[in-house]
């Protein structure tokens, strides 16, 4: 979705997932958005007012312009915002499992070097050979248990 690649709406998403929208006007968005006071200048409001507008747009929010002032609109949450709502928990567990999926690999890539150097010992330390076989094989099962799981990831995220 275009929304979900637009400047400043995964500051967004906590908003519309924690708070019911109704009868809010863009300053109470403002106000809900964690930014650090740098980050509050207008450019940023520019894109929040994008992002409002983009919301309409698709339908997840209603705007009513005020009577009495033109350049005043009131928001409301609309019944397919429920569904957004679903939709970006979906998100959210996928950029989880994505970052769960980079921790692993760098786990399987110390795997790897583990088990060449438990090979190096076996030839620097044959004495110990018998020993050293049983922290390999142990090694080798954890790594084939991660690349299971990372490939198991992998068939989900994509």
């Amino acid at each position: 979705m275009q929304l979900f690649k637009m400047p400043l709406f995964e500051l967004f998403l906590p908003i519309i997932q924690s708070n019911s929208i109704h009868n809010w006007t863009a300053n109470d968005f403002w106000k809900q958005m964690k930014l650090t006071k740098k980050e509050r200048h207008r450019f940023n409001r520019q894109r929040m007012y994008r992002i409002l507008r983009k919301l309409v747009e698709f339908g997840f929010l209603e705007k009513n312009v005020v009577k009495s002032n033109s350049r005043l609109s009131r928001f409301n949450e609309t019944s397919k915002l429920n569904e957004f709502r679903v939709l970006e928990g979906e998100s959210t567990a996928v950029t989880k499992m994505k970052l769960e999926e980079k921790k692993l690999n760098s786990e399987i890539i110390f795997l790897k070097k583990q088990i060449e150097k438990y090979l190096e010992l076996e030839m620097t330390f044959p004495i110990m050979k018998n020993k050293i076989f049983h922290a390999k094989e142990n090694c080798l099962s954890q790594l084939i248990e991660m690349q299971a799981y990372q490939s198991a990831l992998k068939s989900v995220t994509l």
